[in-house]
Formats: C-alpha cells, structure tokens, sequence
C-alpha cells in the first residue's frame, strides 16, 4: 500500500501538523474494489488521442513514455497520449519507491493494462457527437491549509461521447479536484477511494459508457467531513497523545463518488455539443526549481524513498518534467505533473477565454508544486516536496506558453 507511507517522525524538523502521524506501508489485505486504467480514445479527422484515467498514487514520466512508446503502433502519437493518476492512497506502491514486499513492483504489469485498455478504446471507435458540460458541488471538498477561507475548485467538468448510431453515450471524461483520502490508513484493501463510487454511480445511468477520472489541481484539497455543512476537513490532526485517530470509511467514500456522479450526470445532461474541428497537441519541457543542500535531504530523510530515488535526485540542479495541452476543438485539456495546488488549476482557468479542463497527476511525478506564500515550515507539504519557492510559477507559465 502507497498512500501512506511511515514518515519520519524521529526528525527535530518535523513538522508540527504531521508529528503524529502514522502510515501503513505494508501489504494489502484484501480488494475492496478493481483497481483501473480507463481509457477514452477520440479520433477527428484522422488524428488520435488518447485520454487515460489510472487508479495509481502517481505516475512517472518513464511510465508514461513507456505506455506512449506503445501505443505509437496503433499510430497514435506521443504528444496525443495523456495519463492521469486518479491518486487514490488505496492503491499499490507500483514503483517501488520504498522497497517493501517480495518480488518486484507491479511497474511492468500496469503498463501492460494500461496499454491494453488505450488498444481497446482505439478499436471500439464509432461515430459520435461530443459534448462539454460543468455542474459545482461546492461542499464535498475543502482546502486543507485554511479550512475556512481557502480556495478550492468546485466544478465537475465532463467530456461526453454519445453515438451517432443508438444514441447513448460512449464515454465520459470526469474532472474533479480532491484527494482520494476518504479512507483512512487503518484501510488495507485495494480501492480506487471515492472514484470507485463515482464510476459505479455514472455507470448506472450510463450503461455502455467507459469513464474516464481525471483528477485535478488538488495538491492542498481534501474531502469534507460529513455533514459538509461543518465546513471541516475529513482528516483529524493526529498527535502522539491522540493516536490512533481514524478519519473515514467507505460509507464515506460511497457518499462523497455519489454526490460527484450526480453532478457528472447533470453536467453531461445539460451539456451543449463540442464543436470539435481537429485535435491539436503540445508538450512542452520544463525544469522547475529543485531543493538543494539541507533542505533536499529533509525531504530525502523525511519520506525515507529507497536509495536510487535519493542519489537521482541529489544528481540535479533541476527536476525536468513536462506540461501537455490535447484540444480537441475548443476544448482544451492540460496536464500538469505531481500535485499542483488548487490555485494554479484556478488561475490558468482564469486566463483561459475558452473550456479548459485542468489535469493533475498527469505522466510524471514531482510531488507538491507550491504557491510561494504557501512554504510554511509547519506544514506537511513543504517538507513533502523537493521542488524549491518559484517551481508554480515556472509550470504556469510553461502551460500558458502552451496553450
């Protein structure tokens, strides 16, 4: 299990929010739900892309060149291929990134399924009509660094196919903002979290349609508690004193996948049809600002990564990475990689004069990309993270150069 690994707590460093906390990095138990890759293939003129949802933490970007490599024999080019981790915690360590369990990593199997469900969507391909539509559900998410006053990103924005021969929809596309932490780390089966309920409950109105789940600029939100209205963040505080402290179950996930699904269903029942002339594609490289010195091996040591993740690191002046833009007609769809805070998805939306759907977790991991207001050494993701003050700014303006 990948989603919450043991941190060091040993460290004078440590900071205030997280001294209590405690992981679970051991074996599974069980499986609650199937673990997926979903994906959406769409063609328009004779160009392709696909679009891939994965029930993973994280992807990296040698995963992602991997799967592209592949699929570049169904004559799909790499800058057309776009995967987005769902970044459930109730998923495996797919990368080995602390060297836990016999055997090797499941790396090579999920690239396997990966890449076999881009090939079937390609071979499913039939004429359709796309539609884009949004609906807000203001309350099921919260920002975990100021509960009250914080920023999060409401819309459930939806990417839907409907066949021009039966009339029903094909596939969908799901975009929402949110960490998949409704379950807690005393969870040890596999389970793709709230996305799980979200599919279920957009697959019961929609029988014939494959379901894609991006999320988005979700590094600092987390679902709310339930009853939303107490505007509270689902997880509670851990202390050395308090410990064990549980946050949630399935019940929780299942009503937070519902709450979505509906307004994925709303938004695909009262969205307009996409005028979708061509699909055009960039990818753009960028090196964001890396930690060095002290405060990269407190991020080294505070996560324990295994020995390779850590000499990789120390080897560079910058992390290389990559932002995507697919538009298919007005519809633009950029992925940006690790976990962008909400404000970055918010602000490019913001600059944006046509749709635009914002995609974290999306072919690499770099882990937290910050505000610069938002490095506060008592905070988890400050030290979560080995990009420097200054890597946000660098992303967005790699994605507007893009878009």
């Amino acid at each position: 299990m990948a989603g919450y690994p043991r941190v060091r707590l040993d460290l004078p460093w440590t900071p205030d929010a997280i001294r209590g906390y405690v992981g679970c990095l051991e074996p599974s138990a069980g499986v609650h739900d199937p673990l997926q890759a979903v994906a959406l293939a769409v063609e328009v003129n004779g160009t392709r892309c696909v679009l891939i949802g994965l029930d993973t933490l994280v992807v990296t970007s040698g995963f992602t060149t991997a799967v592209r490599s592949e699929l570049q024999e169904e004559g799909v080019d790499g800058d057309d291929v776009l995967i987005g981790a769902s970044h459930t915690h109730g998923g495996p360590d797919v990368f080995g990134f602390w060297e836990v369990g016999e055997g090797p990593p499941p790396e090579q199997a999920t690239v396997a399924a990966t890449v076999l469900a881009a090939r079937r969507a390609l071979d499913d391909l039939e004429a359709a009509t796309l539609y884009w539509g949004e609906a807000e559900v203001p309350d099921v998410s919260i920002n975990r660094r100021d509960e009250r006053h914080g920023p999060t990103d409401p819309a459930v924005s939806v990417l839907s196919a409907k066949s021009q021969e039966s009339g029903e929809v094909i596939g969908l596309l799901v975009n929402f903002a949110c960490h998949p932490v409704t379950l807690d780390y005393s969870n040890l089966d596999f389970t793709a979290d709230y996305v799980w309920a979200l599919r279920e409950t957009v697959r019961a109105v929609y029988p014939s349609a494959a379901a894609v789940f991006l999320n988005g600029a979700a590094g600092n939100i987390n679902p709310a508690r339930y009853p939303y209205d107490q505007k509270a963040n689902i997880y509670i505080p851990q202390t050395k004193e308090n410990y064990p402290v549980y946050w949630g179950g399935y019940d929780d996930a299942l009503r937070m996948g519902r709450v979505l699904g509906a307004a994925a269903i709303q938004a695909t029942e009262r969205s307009r049809p996409l005028e979708a002339r061509s699909i055009t594609s960039r990818r753009s490289d960028v090196e964001l600002p890396l930690k060095s010195g002290e405060d990269l091996d407190a991020f080294l040591d505070f996560m324990a990564f295994r020995a390779s993740y850590r000499s990789r690191l120390q080897a560079l002046d910058g992390l290389p990475t990559e932002v995507q833009r697919i538009s298919i007609g007005d519809l633009s769809i950029v992925g940006l990689p690790g976990e962008p805070f909400v404000e970055l998805g918010l602000e490019l939306k913001r600059s944006s004069t046509s749709p635009l759907l914002v995609a974290g977790y999306a072919n690499d991991d770099v882990r937290y990309v910050l505000t610069d207001e938002s490095y506060d050494g008592g905070q988890y993701e400050t030290v979560g993270t080995p990009l420097a003050a200054g890597a946000a700014a660098t992303l967005v303006s790699a994605a507007r150069s893009i878009l």
